[in-house]
């Protein structure tokens, strides 16, 4: 009896299972009329973040950089209207009274095409963002030039209006990854991040 009756519940969590699984053509359509084909014009213009900074305290940092030394990262995205884009991402290291340590500084530059959009949780709305090419270069080395395969970046606008796009930078080894929030360059920032 006890058999059966594991049986029985088996075969019904299967049978729902089945039957939720299947969409109806309907159902299809409007789904694929929820993500948008083209490119959001809204978008286009210059995006910049505010600078992150990380005092570096190692013992091996202070070696390096010396004493009260700050890492300091930007993001800038300027989008064309047609989608076509350029990331740049600046790295560098600042000493303890704020000028730039020679050698420090490097830029990685990624080209993107920005897609269509769908609608994420909330007021997010989600960009498709191709990586098309990117690239580390070092300011003070012009002949150094290392491509970045792998790497993913997502871009994320806001429904409710506040002025602001979202990207997500994921490299293939998972190290230096991060979100940025970017406002339009000129624009006062009301919740700026400080």
């Amino acid at each position: 009896m006890r058999t059966q009756l594991v049986t029985a519940a088996a075969a019904l969590l299967i049978s729902a299972a089945a039957v939720s699984a299947q969409t109806t053509p309907q159902a299809a359509r409007d789904d694929e009329s929820v993500k948008t084909a083209a490119f959001d014009p809204s978008l286009t213009g210059t995006w910049t973040s505010s600078p992150e900074e990380l005092k570096l305290t190692s013992d091996f940092d202070k070696s390096v950089w010396g004493e009260n030394a700050t890492s300091v990262r930007t993001v800038e995205l300027a989008v064309k209207p047609a989608g076509d884009a350029t990331m740049k991402v600046t790295k560098k290291v600042v000493d303890a009274k704020g000028r730039t340590v020679p050698a420090s500084t490097w830029v990685e530059e990624v080209q993107l095409k920005i897609g269509g959009s769908s609608p994420g949780v909330g007021p997010r709305v989600e960009h498709q963002a191709d990586v098309v090419s990117a690239v580390r270069l070092f300011p003070d080395d012009k002949d150094y030039r290392w491509e970045i395969d792998g790497l993913r970046v997502k871009v994320v606008s806001f429904r409710d209006g506040d002025g602001s796009l979202e990207v997500r930078y994921d490299t293939p080894e998972g190290r230096g990854s991060f979100w940025e929030t970017l406002r339009r360059a000129g624009a006062s920032p009301k919740n700026a991040k400080r």
